[in-house]
């Protein structure tokens, strides 16, 4: 027999191990949370006839370099990427959603369906980013695109929809912060005038300024450095510099988001860290932290009208979004939004002997047939050991099952606060237990 020699690296861990550094295990107590905001989003987003699709969670590196562009944090300093064995492609776990949304559309031939195709999916994405508060190295979103449509119309549903999906979770407490990039023709210019700007401030920057200002300009309006802000706050406004046509679609969109009642305020250093932006770009922000860090954005997205062509399809304008569900929470929590536990048991179900537990595992199906949450110890045999536990779960009713019980197609039902108890036949429980927990039936 042989045996796999242990690493250098192998032998240095020491157990019991933790997650891994940005990452987080997702615990029972905490799972209303995520159905929460998970769970609504999908019928959510469904009702506003948004189609849900799966998309793979690593990608050729190259579609999230030309996508997302090159000179991005997210490309230059974020990207997971994976080693492959052999020689071959270069995969990265996904950092975002929307660059593989678009290369399904292309792969899939979604061009010919109607317009503009609404689609959405949720996941784990990645990010080697610094972990602090609200930021992970594995995150969780929501993502929406809307590809096909150049309308403004469509920038606005897109933001009515987040808009009226936070109000469903019962969140009121944001703006939208918003601004306009216009086209990639029209920054030329003033990309020039920016950097004229920050050349003449570059000893008032930060490290990561000195580097965007050759790499990627735009990048200097949105730094959360209070000294590099400064400097931002006396820039030229690419709002000054937009053509006609860019300005109309703008004004639309805040026209029509006024007369819908989405509270909104204009940001122009707002510019978002993606190439790929074009007009519209927004974010969701506490109202009481706005302008505090990136980190207290819970939903963001733009208008990207250039990039499906970039990923090698045809011309196809389009906008999307990413809710970010970790921080969405953190909302729900901050807010006091009080949830109502679904799957808190009502009842417990206890047996003694071995016809007892068979008997009562059919009782359970009943029940979860019934959609009547339930909790039990069917590894247990003592019965005082699974009344205190129904006990500890303070749960309403026991189901005592015995062999007696067994024998007559009866369950004995005890209430576990006046500690009564009544005979009830099998076939009729589940009725009985509805009109005892007051469960209406549509």
């Amino acid at each position: 027999m042989t045996t796999k020699k242990k690493t250098s690296s192998e032998s240095k861990v020491q157990f019991p191990l933790h997650s891994p550094r940005g990452t987080q295990d997702i615990l029972p107590q905490d799972q209303k949370y995520w159905e929460y905001v998970t769970e609504n989003a999908k019928s959510f987003l469904r009702g506003w006839h948004f189609q849900y699709l799966e998309t793979p969670t690593f990608e050729e590196t190259a579609l999230f370099s030309r996508g997302i562009g090159e000179n991005t944090d997210i490309v230059d300093k974020e990207l997971f990427e994976l080693k492959s064995r052999g020689k071959g492609s270069s995969y990265a776990l996904r950092p975002e959603g929307t660059a593989s949304v678009v290369r399904a559309y292309i792969e899939h031939g979604m061009r010919s369906w109607p317009r503009p195709v609404k689609l959405f999916t949720i996941g784990s994405f990645f990010r080697y980013d610094r972990p602090q508060a609200g930021r992970f190295r594995e995150f969780h979103q929501i993502d929406i695109e809307a590809i096909g449509s150049a309308n403004p119309i469509t920038d606005v549903q897109v933001i009515y929809v987040l808009h009226n999906y936070f109000q469903s979770l019962g969140l009121d407490d944001y703006v939208v912060l918003i601004n306009t990039l216009g086209e990639p023709s029209e920054r030329k210019a003033y990309i020039s005038l920016l950097k004229e700007h920050f050349r003449r401030n570059r000893q008032k920057l930060c490290r990561n300024c000195k580097d965007r200002l050759v790499t990627n300009p735009l990048r200097l309006l949105d730094c959360k450095e209070e000294k590099c802000q400064q400097v931002g706050n006396t820039a030229p406004r690419l709002l000054d510099h937009l053509s006609d046509a860019s300005r109309k679609h703008f004004e639309f969109i805040l026209d029509s988001l006024r007369e819908l009642g989405v509270p909104y305020e204009v940001t122009p250093s707002l510019v978002r860290g993606l190439d790929y932006y074009t007009h519209t770009v927004f974010e969701f922000v506490p109202k009481s932290t706005r302008g505090e860090s990136q980190q207290s954005s819970f939903a963001s997205g733009g208008r990207y009208n250039n990039l499906v062509k970039e990923l090698g399809g045809k011309d196809m304008p389009a906008i999307g979004a990413a809710i970010g569900v970790e921080r969405v929470i953190d909302r729900v929590k901050t807010e006091g939004i009080d949830l109502m536990v679904m799957d808190h048991p009502q009842l417990f179900i206890a047996q003694l002997g071995d016809q007892a537990k068979i008997v009562g595992l059919q009782v359970m199906k009943e029940l979860r047939d019934a959609d009547i949450p339930f909790s039990e110890s069917i590894d247990r045999d003592g019965m005082q050991q699974q009344l205190h536990m129904a006990d500890r779960l303070k749960v309403e009713w026991s189901i005592i099952i015995g062999q007696k019980e067994v024998l007559d197609k009866t369950v004995i039902l005890r209430n576990m606060e006046s500690g009564m108890q009544e005979v009830v036949d099998r076939d009729r429980l589940v009725k009985e237990l509805e009109r005892r927990l007051h469960i209406v039936r549509e």
